[in-house]
């Protein structure tokens, strides 16, 4: 693959995916909120302990918006 066909690719796929525009940055935002918090909670988004296995309680990813 050249340098050129490769950016292309990219370039394609940053639009595809929006990226800058309101909503995909609105979406980055959340996520990294997401991240924040599961740090601060021992790695996991809702305070469990990071090896109980319980994802009921925790703050999931919207799969529509990915």
């Amino acid at each position: 693959m050249t340098e050129e066909e490769l950016n292309a690719m990219v370039e394609a796929e940053e639009k595809r995916l929006g990226v800058g525009s309101k909503e995909f940055m609105q979406r980055h935002n959340e996520i990294m909120r997401m991240i924040g918090k599961a740090r601060q909670n021992g790695g996991k988004s809702d305070g469990t302990d990071s090896t109980d296995g319980d994802t009921k309680g925790s703050i999931q990813p919207d799969r529509d918006k990915l």
